[in-house]
């Protein structure tokens, strides 16, 4: 879920800010300065997500993992390592 908040209401308000990002696990919150935007405040997890996305490589694994499992060419973990 998206917030947008200006910089002296965050300022404010920042505590119970952080405590609903927290809370959400999800989420971000989008400080505006004069009207116009001009940084994001985000939930540990959020930034997480987007590290992830912007990983091309990690990315690439991911979805061929995901094409692996419905191709159902698994291999069980004590498999891998007899």
């Amino acid at each position: 879920m998206t917030k947008v908040a200006s910089v002296s209401y965050v300022r404010a308000h920042l505590p119970e800010m952080v405590a609903s990002l927290r809370k959400k696990k999800r989420g971000r919150v989008i400080i505006t300065r004069n009207g116009a935007a001009s940084a994001v405040l985000l939930s540990p997890e959020e930034l997480e997500t987007l590290e992830i996305l912007a990983d091309k490589k990690l990315m690439l694994s991911l979805l061929k993992a995901e094409e692996d499992e419905r191709a159902q060419r698994l291999v069980e973990h004590e498999d891998i390592f007899k």
